[in-house]
Parts: C-alpha cells; sequence; structure tokens
C-alpha cells in the first residue's frame, strides 16, 4: 500500500470509530458516554481512511498553548509500518508547532515497543530524577 491511498481528514472522530480502533489495543475500554463527553473536548484530532474506513487516528488535548498532550494514536494492526503513523504525527506536530509557543511542553505516554517511532519525532523519555507519576479513577 502506497501512502497516497490514505486519506488524512482535520475532523473529529466518530465515538463509535474511536471505540473500534481502541478495541484493537490492550488499553482499558470505556464506556461510550465517556468517550464522547472526552472527544468533544479535544484541542485537535485527526483520522486516516482508507477506502472509507477509518484506520488511524490521533487527539490532542491541553490548553492549546503552553501545555499539549497527544493522546491516543492508534493504527489498525493491518495498517502498521505502512506510514498511517507517521502521517497522524505530522499533523499533530503541525497543529501544536503552529498554536505552540517557544517552551511548550509536549507530552505523551507510549505503549509498549513504540518508543522508537516518538523518538524520531524528537521525544524523548523522561530523566530519571524527574519521573512521570499518573492516578486513574
Amino acid at each position: 500500500m502506497e501512502s497516497t491511498e490514505f486519506k488524512l481528514s482535520e475532523k473529529g472522530i466518530k465515538a463509535s470509530e474511536y471505540q473500534m480502533l481502541r478495541n484493537t489495543t490492550d488499553w482499558p475500554a470505556f464506556n461510550i458516554q465517556a468517550v464522547e463527553g472526552a472527544l468533544e473536548k479535544d484541542l485537535f484530532s485527526v483520522c486516516v481512511t482508507h477506502k472509507g474506513q477509518v484506520v488511524g487516528m490521533g487527539r490532542i488535548i491541553g490548553d492549546g498553548v503552553l501545555y499539549f498532550y497527544i493522546q491516543d494514536v492508534i493504527v489498525l494492526p493491518a495498517y502498521r509500518g505502512k506510514g498511517v503513523g507517521d502521517l497522524i504525527m505530522r499533523s499533530l506536530e503541525g497543529f501544536i508547532h503552529r498554536n505552540g509557543r517557544v517552551g511548550s511542553f509536549i507530552g505523551l505516554m507510549a505503549a509498549s515497543g513504540v518508543k522508537a517511532f516518538y523518538k524520531k519525532y524528537g521525544y524523548r523519555e523522561r530523566p530519571n530524577d524527574r519521573p512521570g507519576m499518573y492516578k486513574m479513577l
């Protein structure tokens, strides 16, 4: 497959499409109402289609000036390694560069096995003396 077969749209993804993509990961499931509420608050999101089918997505959340968090970069397993993730990241990075300021923080939490993918976009692991933390309800 050539990347020209893929269409990137800077549009909100439907909750059902998000659920379908997320179900291909080992991430925890969310109910549809929570997904709908979250997607309404995206700063920016993109979706990639192939022959009319959604095959990938990515979102940015945050305050839109100083803090940006790349969230939910998901590509269907059959389309990984075919340039879909690169299309998504180039678009997300473009939004951040158009809206961020010098010193803006761009964060993400990489899934297992994909650190090298994000490193090629300049992302680094946090130093041991500045570990990340999280909490879930």
